[in-house]
């Protein structure tokens, strides 16, 4: 069952959290985990993209970007579980954001899930990951600064124009587009290295402190009203000769929004494939995601549509995405260099409604290197350095432009685990 538990970062945390355990006669006594991460970043944003603004001639600074910054991720784990006299392990396992987001609006608890677990397998209950996500694979980055969490990639560094869409849920090719909403998963047991997982949530815009939703449709185009989302996923990893070989793929399908009275929904549909291959320090993988949304619409729909405008930061469209990398680690050194590209339409009804006539698909391309060195258990020196590139279907202009940006970011950061 110990494979099961390693499948993913959040049933990592439940693992670690497991000498927390009581007798079937005793409560639960939570145990301590976590991580504090900081980072001190340079970050350069593009000089056309700072000239440019609604309103104001080219060449007037509109926008004031530092150069420097700090940025922190911290959480602390609280967990722990029991063993029933039949065998049958019951646990919690809760995530407190503990600093470090400067929008000062990110949830206070980010996960909040117990768990069942036996001979059968592990059901989680709660708000987390969805089972996909889980069990998914992707390129490796030493410093663990990549994905939708990454300094550079998860936008936090170089500004991101409000008119380029990306993947939902951010530069991932994990499916995160439920983020932590209240789901249920369940893990089946390992098999010969075969691990298999799927998630059930009823309301993907919902955790367990958002307004009741029970019997409501929404009406409206966005990514925050995904309504009943299904997912499945596996997971293979295993060692042949020296050579590790993992290999995952999953699918979600879901129910959302539909911005007209005559179709009250339509379908939302991923999928993601990703592969490790290690050997003697070195490790390749590289992972794909596709997102389709399924108009069921007719020409009556389009005709009272009209047509609808871009989709904005993030929102849904059809698109995909994918990720390569080469990392090596030895003993305490690790060095990996990774390369993401997504491609997402720049609005669902394409330019021939007549009103917002931008045809084409936005663009983000990130190159980043990044280093790591182990100082003792739990200490770790990071460092990365990566160019990230924002580029709408709207055409570029020259002196100022609102559309487009790119730039360079240089870190260097201290992580501490727990």
């Amino acid at each position: 069952m110990k494979k099961i538990l390693f499948a993913s970062t959040a049933l990592v945390a439940a693992g670690l959290l497991g000498s927390g355990t009581a007798s079937a006669s005793e409560k639960i006594t939570l145990q301590l985990g976590g991580f504090s991460k900081w980072w001190v970043v340079g970050a350069w944003n593009s000089s056309d993209y700072q000239t440019g603004s609604a309103g104001l001639a080219n060449g007037t600074i509109a926008r004031a970007y530092n150069n420097v910054d700090i940025k922190g991720d911290n959480e602390v784990w609280f967990g722990g579980n029991t063993t029933l006299d039949n065998g049958m392990k019951i646990g919690v396992d809760i995530h407190l954001e503990a600093g470090g987001h400067g929008d000062m609006t990110t949830d206070t608890i980010d996960k909040s899930y117990i768990y069942v677990e036996g001979g059968f397998g592990k059901f989680i209950v709660g708000t987390n990951k969805n089972g996909t996500y889980l069990l998914h694979v992707q390129a490796p980055d030493a410093a663990g600064n990549w994905g939708e969490g990454g300094e550079m990639t998860g936008n936090k560094a170089i500004a991101k124009p409000g008119t380029v869409n990306g993947m939902a849920g951010g530069n991932t090719t994990a499916i995160d587009t439920t983020s932590n909403a209240d789901g249920i998963t369940y893990v089946a047991p390992t098999f010969y290295g075969l691990t298999v997982g799927a998630s059930y949530i009823p309301n993907g815009s919902e955790d367990s402190r958002g307004a009741t939703q029970l019997n409501t449709i929404s009406t409206t185009n966005s990514a925050t009203n995904i309504k009943e989302v299904y997912g499945a996923g596996a997971l293979y990893a295993n060692t042949f000769g020296g050579v590790g070989v993992k290999v995952s793929a999953g699918v979600v399908t879901a129910q959302t929004g539909s911005s007209n009275t005559l179709n009250t929904g339509y379908g939302w549909f991923e999928q993601a494939y990703g592969t490790q291959l290690s050997y003697a320090g070195f490790t390749l993988g590289g992972s794909y995601r596709h997102q389709q949304d399924n108009y069921g619409r007719n020409t009556a729909d389009l005709g009272t549509l009209g047509g609808i405008s871009p989709d904005g930061n993030g929102s849904l469209g059809n698109g995909s995405a994918f990720d390569v990398g080469l990392q090596y680690a030895n003993g305490p050194y690790g060095v990996s260099f990774v390369y993401f590209k997504s491609d997402v339409q720049h609005q669902r009804l394409g330019c021939n409604t007549g009103v917002a006539n931008v045809c084409g698909n936005d663009e983000i391309t990130a190159y980043q290197l990044s280093g790591k060195y182990n100082l003792g258990p739990g200490v770790d020196v990071l460092a990365t350095a990566g160019y990230i590139d924002y580029d709408a279907a709207v055409a570029k202009v020259s002196g100022g432009d609102n559309n487009h940006n790119s730039g360079w970011t240089v870190m260097s950061g201290i992580s501490l685990t727990f």
